[in-house]
């Protein structure tokens, strides 16, 4: 008679769809449109084509900024686009 019960509650996402253009996130960001541009044209970048649009949604969005990104590690964002080892001390 002395039964306990679990209640497991999830997480509440949000149902609503949205996405941000490159010129949302340049507002957004305070970033130049160069360098946004070339974050949407990034591999890693979960950005789609709606169109002749380039957007990202933002559940993608705020995933991929919480995540630590360094332009010595990732191709795309160095300028010889080749992985960079440096040698901790």
């Amino acid at each position: 008679m002395g039964a306990t019960q679990t209640v497991i509650t999830k997480q509440e996402i949000s149902s609503e769809v949205r996405f941000y253009s490159i010129s949302d996130l340049v507002k957004m960001l305070g970033w130049s449109e160069a360098t946004v541009k070339k974050m949407f044209n990034d591999p890693g970048f979960p950005a789609s084509d709606f169109g002749k649009r380039k957007v990202v949604e933002a559940h993608a969005l705020i995933n991929y900024f919480s995540r630590r990104h360094s332009r010595e590690f990732e191709r795309h964002w160095n300028s010889e686009g080749v992985k960079i080892n440096v040698k901790k001390r």
